[in-house]
Parts: C-alpha cells; structure tokens; sequence
C-alpha cells in the first residue's frame, strides 16, 4: 500500500505532563474548523500556541456540516461584494490546501420568475460571479471552476427529469466545491500546527480561566480521560467554543448574546438515489418559500438545511421526529416524486448554529469577535464565533493580526497531499485485514481516543455501520482492544450508530 503523506507530520500527543510545564503564548478553546484554523494561523506566524477541546476534534458542529465550500454566490442577493470576494478567496484556499479531498460541485436552481429565479436576472448574476471570481487567487494548474450558465427548461428536465415544469422558466447553474473527506480536514491543520511547534488536545475540558489582578493567566483544565487536573500557562485565550462560547466566559466576563444566539439546525443522509448529478436547490412553490438543496452523497442524498427556533435559553441539539417528518414534508412538496419518510434517514447531522436573533429561523450571516476587555472583562480573553466553514482560516487571519507583538511574516502553508482514495470508508479502502496497518498508524499518530473517534472523525468508516460491526475484530486490533474493553467500545459505536439514524429516539427527544 502507497505511504500515507500524513505519516512526514508530528503526531498528535496527550501527554497533559509535558504541556502543563510550556509557558504558551495562546491557548485556543474549542476544536472544530474555527479552533483548528486559529491554532493553525498561530503556529504560522510563530506563536506557541496550545488547542484544548473537551470532546474530540471535530466533533460536533463542524462535523455535522452539509460538506459545501460555499463561494458565496448567494451574497449577490443582498450585492454583499466583499464577502463574495472572501468567500471565493477560501474556497480556493481549501481547494489548494486539500486537492484530492476536494471536487467541483454543479448546483442548479429551477427559475420559475421570481427575484433572482428570473433568467435575465439569473444571467446578470453570473456575470457579476465570474468578473469577482477572477479576484479568488487561483495559481497556474489549479482546477479552474466554470463560470455557471442559464439552462432552458427542456435542459433542466435533462438533468433533473422530475422537476415541476408548471411556470418553469429555464434553470441556473454556478459551481462551488465540495469536501470529500472533511474527517481529515481539521486532523490535518492540528498536525502541521503540531509540526511548527504548536500542541492539541482532545479530551480535555476548560473548567475555568485563571486571572491575576485582571489579566488572564492560563487555563485549569481537565483530562476526560483521568480526570485529572493541570494548569496551563498562557496570557491570551481565545475561545472559540461555538455553542459554548458563551458559557466558557460565564462568570469572568459580562455576557454578550452575539456572540450565540440558539438555532437547531439539521441535515439528513437519505438512502435514496441522487435525483440529479447536480446539487439542487428546491422550494416549495410560492416567493415565501425556503430554499433546500438536494445534494449527491454517493449513492445517497443530502437534504437541507432544517433550522428550528430556539428560545434564547435552549441549546438542545437534538430534532425531534416531528421536526424531522414536518422537514421531510416540505422536502416532498419542493421535490415530487422523491417521497422520503424517516426510515429513509441514514444519519442525521444535527447540532446548534448562531440565529440572527433569538427566535428566528435564519442563521446570522456574520462573524462575532469579542474583546472582552473592552466590556469589563479579564485582559487577554477574546471569544469568536464564526459562522460558515468556508470562511473560519478567513476570520482567524483577522482574530491572530489583533494579537500584541510585532506583525510576523506567515510560514508558508502546508498542503495535505492525501487523496480520497486514501482514507479507509471511502472508494475501495474498506474494512478489511489488508488496512489495519493504516488504522493502528492513525490510532498512533491522531489522538484517537476511542473507536468513535476511529470510525466518525478519522476516517469515512462510520458511512457503513454494518460493514464496521462484522469487521470489529479489524478495528479492535488497530486500537489494541481486547477483553471488557473490546465488548464495551462495540457497544458504544452500536448505539451511536442507532443515534446517528434516530436522535429522537435514542435520547428521549419528543415525537
């Protein structure tokens, strides 16, 4: 089997003694995208830098995102220029930074004559998308996206043959990228971080900030794992804990609702055919109606985004099954002839996303950072909340540069030179007796924990649950398992597994 590129990286550590006793420059709070790209742009520009996360890397919203580098054609609406430009510029930046865990992804939007889903209207925005794309930074031999087109309504019934045709006027085509393997996307930036000097840890939570005479000072955290306590030293956090961002200041700092507002938000894995190669955006008929998009995930569909009001005290992250049959029906409505129900749900990726206010039903479309020096609070804390993957090495740029110090020339990027074929769950590499070398080498040089960290946030494995239970003896031998242990962890994946496809049912949520 090819070596695998990841193996020329330092390997992620827990050994909570060895870095109890560094004096770090930062420490980041929080391991999904946005963590991982502050802790990446750290290590960059030099700063000793230490991530902490209380669960593993990657988790939770992060790994329950719809997989879409979004390139912010959607800002057209609204002529938000700027951060269509950003957003092109990241897409890029993650197309060059993952090349063979990233694709192009056709998208197609049925026009039926209202606001932007007018042909002419249409046609003027991808005029507008490719002269501003030309500012994303593509290098010579990169993958250059089309620029997008109008298709007749005849060519959209060719790529999408059950679309309604009643009041249908054509169709609109742009293209933005889509991860392959997000799994490996966060373990990658933790690693050359790792490389340049800086540390991670999975498993290890933040009880609380340490001040003196109202400076921060470092973090008392917890080992998960042992339960046991360590100090570490460090005179700036930056605390990027998404949904939990606002709890990790409760109590040293005066709270600021921006930073989240709760929003349950959802995407389904459907076992039902792609209804089309494109990635489509659906609606129900009428101008009020929620747009969905319809995405190819192999043999399988992605549908969303579900998102839920919350009060303003309510970060529960689990759908309900009303919630997701209630979705379900709009989905029916937007895309006749698909008629999925809940059994057709593989896995829900579910979680909490910041609403623009509290109570609504639409995401807030722009990042938060605080200084919460500047509300009274401890010197040194800074909190940021982002709010698309797209954009998180964007904001972090902008988060690192407020740092004191004299400004430092970044280091240059490094690529991941994995390929989808590479990662076991995906293509051919499925389980079998001729990959346990791979996984035992992920398993040494990855923090891997668990086998849930092995199979959902390593690897593509977790895609075929029954295939993981009949090769269980395969896993267990990569994480050297035996005995109680080897029962308990099975066990423990059998009913993630269950939770994966029915939330509602495995954590008491209502029906």
């Amino acid at each position: 089997m090819t070596a695998n590129p990841a193996d020329t990286l330092a390997p992620l550590s827990r050994d909570f003694d060895q870095f109890s006793s560094v004096q770090y420059d930062v420490i980041v709070i929080g391991g999904g995208i946005q963590g991982a790209c502050l802790l990446y742009e750290a290590a960059k520009r030099g700063l000793r830098c230490l991530l902490i996360e209380r669960g593993d890397f990657g988790g939770a919203t992060s790994w329950n995102s719809m997989r879409i580098l979004h390139g912010g054609f959607r800002y057209l609406q609204s002529m938000d220029l700027p951060r269509l430009v950003d957003s092109v510029r990241e897409r890029r930046w993650f197309m060059r930074m993952f090349p063979g865990l990233v694709e192009p992804l056709q998208c197609l939007m049925p026009l039926y004559g209202q606001g932007l889903k007018r042909p002419g209207a249409f046609k003027a925005a991808i005029r507008i998308n490719k002269e501003l794309t030309r500012l994303e930074g593509r290098l010579p031999g990169e993958t250059k996206l089309p620029p997008g087109h109008v298709l007749t309504p005849s060519d959209v019934a060719q790529d999408w043959p059950q679309v309604p045709t009643v009041g249908l006027k054509g169709g609109g085509v742009w293209y933005d990228a889509r991860m392959l393997c997000p799994e490996r996307f966060i373990v990658h930036l933790l690693r050359v971080a790792q490389s340049m000097g800086c540390d991670s840890l999975n498993y290890c939570s933040a009880d609380a900030i340490e001040t003196v005479e109202g400076s921060v000072v470092g973090v008392r955290c917890r080992d998960m794992v042992t339960q046991n306590e360590h100090e570490i030293h460090a005179p700036i956090v930056l605390n990027a804990a998404g949904p939990w961002c606002r709890e990790v200041c409760s109590g040293l700092a005066v709270d600021r609702p921006e930073l989240f507002t709760p929003m349950r938000a959802f995407n389904l894995v459907l076992d039902r055919a792609p209804i089309s190669e494109s990635a489509i955006a659906v609606s129900a008929q009428g101008s009020e109606s929620q747009t969905y998009f319809l995405v190819p995930f192999g043999e399988k569909t992605v549908a969303g985004t579900a998102q839920i009001p919350c009060d303003s005290d309510d970060f529960s992250v689990i759908p309900t099954r009303l919630e997701v049959e209630n979705f379900l029906d709009q989905i029916n409505e937007a895309a006749p002839g698909l008629d999925v129900s809940p059994v057709d749900v593989a896995c829900v990726w579910n979680g909490q996303v910041s609403a623009s206010y509290a109570g609504a039903d639409v995401a807030n479309d722009k990042p938060v950072v605080v200084d919460h020096t500047e509300y009274g609070g401890p010197t040194g804390l800074i909190s940021v909340s982002g709010v698309k993957y797209t954009t998180a090495r964007r904001l972090a740029q902008r988060v690192v540069g407020l740092l004191p110090g004299p400004p430092v020339a970044p280091l240059e990027d490094v690529r991941c030179d994995e390929c989808i074929s590479q990662v076991p769950g995906y293509g051919e590499l499925t389980l079998g007796p001729a990959i346990t070398d791979q996984m035992r080498k992920i398993v040494e040089n990855e923090a891997v924990v668990s086998a849930d960290d092995l199979i959902m946030r390593r690897t593509g494995l977790w895609q075929d649950p029954v295939s993981v239970l009949d090769h269980w003896d395969v896993i267990a031998d990569a994480m050297s398992l035996a005995g109680d242990e080897k029962l308990e962890q099975r066990a423990s994946l059998e009913e993630l597994f269950n939770r994966l496809r029915e939330p509602w049912n495995t954590h008491g949520a209502g029906s």
